[in-house]
């Protein structure tokens, strides 16, 4: 098998606090996309989810204190300075933010938006970028593309505004896509117009795809492998149907129980006890004991180490092998 596309290894992101010290967020996080790979990341909000794609495209706030290592085509993009991730983002990775109203800039329109990186990293002329960026609203289902190329982010819906930060991150025919939270806000109808629109444009330039996302409705439609996070640490990962159809993690059987039903005769709604923990509140042990339906007094003892009882699975529960055995 050739080399990963991207091969995170051993990531760790703290917190400088302005009190002194570090809070630890992130937690010794690995995970490998080949080339042309689709996974989903999924959790609560407060996860990680979010710090995961940021400290890939080199974005972490400067308080952010990080250690392992990030190889993008066999590169340590933590070992970069600003100019050399600045040569990758857009480029090489592509990424599209959670919204679109404040990635945006209000202050120029949208083809200008467009057109600025292929200005700068394909050495097109204005003029060229231009006729470049209508293309690519028109690629994204932009009606009336040329006309709208001189549009300001706040004359357009939200799922046009979407649509135009796709543009932006695919214009460079990127190698990896980073997709957060890319629905959100969005009513059904245009969720499934944006889904379609990013699932065709990564098979057309067989981009690689890390989309985050709430939605394991969502993940399910998009993507081959799934990641669940939960407090910054790996809870399970797998084939998508795998995962979805036989989750080995309590924390992932509780996702999907709260997955709202098609029917009302299908039971009532479940949720997970409780709320994610702050991250200078962790409990001792699991990170999910306080939780889970099925703690036992071993999982407050220590946190459990991620194993692979199956092949192609991980997950981090002493329960585990009870799952697999039954």
């Amino acid at each position: 098998m050739s080399a990963p596309l991207l091969d995170i290894q051993g990531l760790n992101i703290a917190m400088r606090l302005a009190r002194g010290g570090r809070l630890p967020i992130v937690n010794d996080l690995s995970l490998t996309l080949q080339a042309g790979d689709t996974v989903g990341i999924v959790g609560e909000s407060g996860s990680g989810k979010s710090l995961l794609s940021l400290a890939v495209m080199g974005l972490l706030p400067p308080a952010a204190v990080v250690s392992g290592r990030i190889l993008f085509e066999g590169r340590d993009l933590l070992s970069l300075d600003d100019d050399g991730m600045s040569e990758i983002r857009g480029r090489r990775i592509g990424m599209i933010f959670q919204e679109p109203m404040t990635a945006l800039n209000p202050a120029m329109t949208v083809g200008d938006q467009i057109a600025e990186g292929l200005v700068r990293h394909e050495k097109l002329s204005w003029n060229a970028a231009r006729d470049r960026a209508v293309e690519l609203l028109d690629r994204v289902r932009i009606p009336d593309p040329k006309a709208r190329a001189s549009a300001y982010p706040h004359q357009m819906s939200g799922g046009q505004r979407q649509r135009v930060g796709i543009a932006i991150a695919v214009a460079m025919r990127p190698a990896l896509m980073i997709a957060d939270e890319p629905t959100t806000a969005l009513d059904v109808t245009v969720q499934a117009e944006v889904l379609e629109i990013l699932d065709d444009l990564c098979q057309r330039e067989s981009m690689a795809l890390m989309l985050i996302s709430h939605d394991l409705g969502v993940i399910a439609r998009m993507c081959a492998r799934t990641l669940v996070l939960y407090a910054g640490r790996r809870m399970e990962e797998g084939a998508t149907r795998a995962v979805l159809t036989g989750p080995l993690n309590p924390y992932t059987k509780g996702l999907l129980r709260a997955v709202p039903r098609r029917r009302a005769d299908d039971g009532p709604l479940e949720t997970i006890p409780g709320s994610v923990p702050g991250f200078a509140r962790l409990p001792a042990g699991c990170v999910f004991s306080d939780r889970c339906l099925d703690v036992v007094a071993a999982c407050q003892a220590g946190e459990p180490a991620w194993t692979s009882p199956l092949p192609g699975r991980g997950v981090r529960c002493i329960r585990a092998g009870e799952e697999v055995s039954a």
